[in-house]
């Protein structure tokens, strides 16, 4: 019998490592353990000089849906400022990202949150530090678009035109005045 054969007491240990070895290999592969270097999120650095946000050279600065989207998922808030005031709006981005060390799609979420409602945003962050489930603020909600798109061609040009024709009323034909003497 040849002497250079493994018994299988000898043959089991070196067999558990290379299946250890394989499981490890294809966990990572699949995603179920954790990298450090696959999950190192792109995170924004605060330049000292000029005290803004500067995004990392690895995160591609797109947003994970348009200003339309904003009004859509949180209303005329988020979207006004993404539309007139870009700059403040990527600052908070970047800001919440590299304070809450998240991506960009979830920051992105979450300002046009805190943009709509502040109060509210802020009681759910409260929530989910105490073990709530977390809220995905980039999730379309069909009903709340759906909504959201009555008011903004139905309701406000109704509330609009109410407010005019008031206030053309008042101008045009004032009626009787207590200040009228004066």
């Amino acid at each position: 019998m040849n002497q250079s054969r493994l018994s299988l007491s000898q043959r089991l240990p070196i067999v558990l490592l290379i299946l250890t070895a394989l499981l490890a290999v294809s966990s990572s592969a699949f995603g179920l353990g954790k990298s450090k270097v696959a999950n190192k999120l792109p995170l924004p650095t605060l330049n000292k000089e000029t005290n803004r946000w500067e995004k990392s050279p690895l995160d591609d600065g797109k947003y994970p849906y348009d200003a339309i989207g904003s009004a859509l998922r949180h209303g005329p808030s988020p979207f006004l400022t993404r539309v007139f005031n870009g700059d403040e709006y990527e600052q908070g981005v970047l800001k919440y990202m590299a304070t809450a060390k998240v991506d960009r799609a979830e920051a992105t979420g979450n300002i046009d949150a805190k943009l709509n409602n502040p109060i509210d945003w802020a009681y759910q962050k409260m929530e989910e530090k105490n073990g709530k489930p977390k809220v995905d603020y980039t999730r379309l909600d069909k009903k709340q678009a759906a909504l959201t798109i009555v008011w903004a061609l139905g309701i406000t040009p109704l509330a609009i035109n109410v407010i005019v024709n008031t206030a053309d009323q008042f101008i045009n034909n004032p009626g009787p005045s207590v200040i009228k003497g004066l």
